[in-house]
């Protein structure tokens, strides 16, 4: 939803009566034509993971992953060998793929090939519904384990680190109020979201009773080299990087971001920490 880079802003060409049609349940049953040749795009075979993702891998190597909440349906979080059970995909994946009518489901591989081939993907079980993938439609409910690890998780994390999201879709974005009061809050981003609003909720940035809640804006990937520069984790990440991609990557995030990383990587050892993405 980021302005100008965001999944939203770049649908045009789908000629939808709302940007956001093209992930309504209703909208599909009628046009399935639309998200299909979205998916043919944005399938994840297309993309590698991003210093990012590797960023959260490696703290999983470190011990300190306790989970994972995702947003992302483009399951590059096991492509960056992140595992699957810290890993939370809120709004479902392109993992596997289910019947919308009967239920029946069916391998990732038989659904990639039919919409490779432009073949809307129909169920040969029943004989009418339509398959897509096991992403969450606007109209359908989010994963049982979303909200049963949801539970268990917030209240026992130490440190909550947020990266790259606008925070405007309920109920992910509510993640950050079910921590606990003494929590550490680490926004990775490129701009301000989640402030504090009239109940009282979100990041306290600005305001004067901040005691936990700290930004490291800019371009997510520089971010987190920043931060791995102060915990002394920038060779291992850069070797994550070459692993998963084939190439060594370069760069940092430059000295602006340097107090507020400190600070983060300070508060980030011996604990056990939850990342939203």
């Amino acid at each position: 939803r980021s302005p100008g880079t965001g999944l939203y802003d770049n649908l045009q060409k789908y000629n939808l009566p709302q940007a956001e049609a093209i992930f309504d349940i209703d909208y599909f049953r009628e046009t399935p034509e639309a998200f299909c040749a979205l998916a043919k795009e944005m399938w994840p075979d297309n993309f590698k993971p991003t210093p990012t993702h590797h960023f959260i891998k490696l703290l999983e190597n470190k011990g300190v992953l306790s989970r994972c909440y995702t947003q992302n349906i483009d399951t590059l979080e096991r492509a960056a060998g992140i595992s699957s059970e810290l890993v939370v995909e809120a709004h479902g994946s392109f993992a596997g793929a289910h019947c919308i009518e009967c239920g029946a489901a069916y391998p990732q591989d038989w659904v990639k090939k039919q919409i490779m081939d432009d073949t809307i993907p129909r169920c040969d079980k029943c004989g009418a519904g339509l398959v897509k993938p096991d992403i969450v439609f606007f109209g359908e409910n989010l994963p049982e384990r979303f909200h049963r690890l949801r539970k268990e998780d917030l209240g026992q994390a130490k440190i909550l680190i947020v990266i790259g999201t606008s925070l405007s879709v309920s109920p992910f974005a509510d993640l950050i109020h079910d921590v606990g009061g003494l929590c550490a809050r680490l926004l990775i981003n490129m701009n301000q979201v989640g402030g504090r609003d009239h109940n009282g909720n979100g990041f306290r940035f600005d305001c004067h009773d901040n005691y936990r809640d700290a930004a490291l804006l800019g371009p997510c990937d520089d971010a987190v080299r920043t931060l791995c520069d102060e915990l002394g984790w920038r060779d291992e990440l850069e070797a994550l990087i070459a692993a998963g991609n084939g190439e060594a990557v370069e760069g940092g995030a430059g000295d602006g971001a340097a107090t507020t990383a400190a600070a983060a990587a300070a508060a980030c050892r011996g604990l056990s920490i939850l990342v939203g993405i």
